[in-house]
């Protein structure tokens, strides 16, 4: 076989070590439940300014420690567009250029995680 060959075979053997690594990990992560890390309850809340990193984060985190992951701009974006009670009382002082009440953002922290199926597990 030509050096050519040998170095593409490597490379697919490498791939597919690769895949039935993830799946090993995958498999593993379902054996124990949604989220191994139950006893130790993770909660956690990012916060900074736009371009701070929260959202290159957030998915990290949520995939190592199988949480969910809520957005509050998400939400509100979503709420709006989905003309929720929330949502309207959102548009309405978003529009007049104010900043949304906590106890909006909390509602909608508490809907999602009432109804959110990624939230199930809290």
């Amino acid at each position: 076989m030509s050096d050519k060959h040998s170095a593409v075979l490597e490379e697919i053997k490498k791939n597919i070590q690769s895949l039935h690594d993830k799946f090993e990990a995958l498999e593993h992560k379902i054996a124990n439940g949604p989220n191994k890390h139950a006893d130790k309850s993770l909660r956690m809340i990012l916060m900074g300014p736009p371009g701070a990193g929260k959202g290159t984060q957030a998915p990290a985190i949520k995939e190592k420690f199988c949480v969910c992951h809520l957005a509050t701009g998400d939400m509100l974006r979503a709420a709006v567009s989905a003309k929720t009670p929330l949502g309207l009382e959102a548009k309405k002082v978003m529009d007049a250029g104010g900043l949304v009440s906590d106890e909006i953002v909390v509602g909608m922290i508490k809907e999602n995680l009432d109804n959110n199926q990624e939230c199930k597990n809290g």
